[in-house]
């Protein structure tokens, strides 16, 4: 793709992209490691809590499957950086597969949303009703999962697959798609996605969110309850092992604490600004060039936060739970000493024959 202007023979409208080189440059060097990493680091994620038998817990198979979303997301996020840089004006894949990114976007979008609703709302029951919590069992975990998958692709990627496509946008129009890459929303279906925004977004991004914060507000409130509680038997029994143990029961609530002020904070870094992108940018004219330009570098950068937020999901896993720290550890020790294994036997075996191709009779010069 050329980054220059390019003027309409019909007219005169001179057409500019709103970005330039320098825009391809910094959006490849931020979302080509993030894909990576975020690759990398869920995959690790999902091999160790599938291995490890310590891991079968109601809450880890909700962070299974999350990751399992976030690895999807990272692995079309390439598909975004060719969407809004080379194949901003000329979307050269398919139709197809543009429909299949817009799905699955949103379907892992609303994926993760749930989740992390589902994810504190465990937690609010196992400090609130901890008998009811350890009633929970792993299939009935398992079957919600398959729940939300199944409700999430009918309300999330079969809507977007449907309304949106590729096709040559009219850079001289005054509507909406004007400033849209190639890759987006078909015009004719604005009107409906306008009201999807509304109630959609509403329903699977920001009351998550409030609910989110809510959890959390009640589980921080209830962990600091017991703690008084706790404090004032200490106090009148004065018994070491109970001191022990009540040093043992704060370690665990203040990781419960950290994981979810990280988790949340992720999801507000993340899908806040996706879902306030969204409904700006089809409620909004962008007529100047300036306004334009704006309008890109906000769809990217909402997009940089999604690609953050959901890279430093199976970061925060780890920070918050010394179990799960332990077995990654152990994961990334066995596969570095099974790859130096293999190397040296493979490095010992190529010694071994280049030594007896010298010593062999037929090398001798005479």
């Amino acid at each position: 793709m050329s980054f220059v202007n390019v003027s309409s023979n019909e007219s005169d409208f001179v057409y500019t992209p709103p970005f330039t080189g320098v825009g391809v440059i910094v959006s490849t060097i931020i979302l080509i490691p993030l894909a990576v990493f975020g690759t990398l680091a869920n995959c690790l994620t999902i091999f160790v809590i599938s291995t490890s038998p310590k891991l079968k817990s109601t809450f880890n198979y909700f962070i299974l499957s999350l990751c399992v979303s976030d690895l999807v997301s990272a692995l079309i996020s390439p598909l975004f950086l060719y969407r809004r840089t080379w194949g901003f004006d000329n979307w050269e894949a398919s139709d197809f597969l543009c429909k299949v990114f817009w799905g699955l976007d949103l379907w892992t979008s609303y994926i993760t949303s749930t989740h992390i609703l589902c994810f504190a709302s465990l937690r609010y029951v196992s400090v609130q009703w901890p008998h009811r919590f350890n009633a929970i069992k792993p299939t009935q975990a398992k079957l919600v999962i398959l729940v939300i998958y199944v409700i999430t692709f009918l309300v999330g990627f079969l809507p977007f697959a449907i309304w949106f496509g590729a096709s040559k946008r009219d850079r001289s129009s005054t509507l909406p798609n004007a400033k849209w890459p190639s890759c987006t929303l078909n015009i004719e279906w604005l009107p409906q996605f306008k009201l999807y925004t509304q109630l959609g977004y509403s329903l699977f991004f920001f009351l998550p969110i409030f609910l989110v914060i809510l959890l959390s507000i009640g589980i921080v409130i209830k962990i600091f309850q017991m703690r008084r509680a706790r404090k004032k038997m200490i106090s009148k029994s004065a018994n070491d092992g109970e001191v022990t143990v009540e040093k043992r029961r704060r370690r665990k609530e203040k990781q419960i604490i950290l994981q979810l002020v990280l988790i949340v904070g992720s999801f507000l870094l993340g899908y806040t600004p996706h879902a306030v992108f969204h409904y700006w940018t089809v409620n909004v004219k962008a007529i100047s060039y300036q306004q334009k330009v704006f309008d890109w570098w906000f769809g990217s950068v909402e997009y940089f936060c999604l690609r953050i937020s959901e890279c430093l999901n199976p970061v925060f896993y780890n920070l918050a739970s010394s179990k799960m720290r332990k077995e990654t550890t152990k994961t990334i020790h066995r596969i570095w000493k099974r790859t130096s294994c293999s190397a040296a036997i493979t490095s010992q075996s190529n010694t071994m024959a280049t030594n007896s191709s010298t010593s062999s009779p037929n090398n001798l010069q005479l």
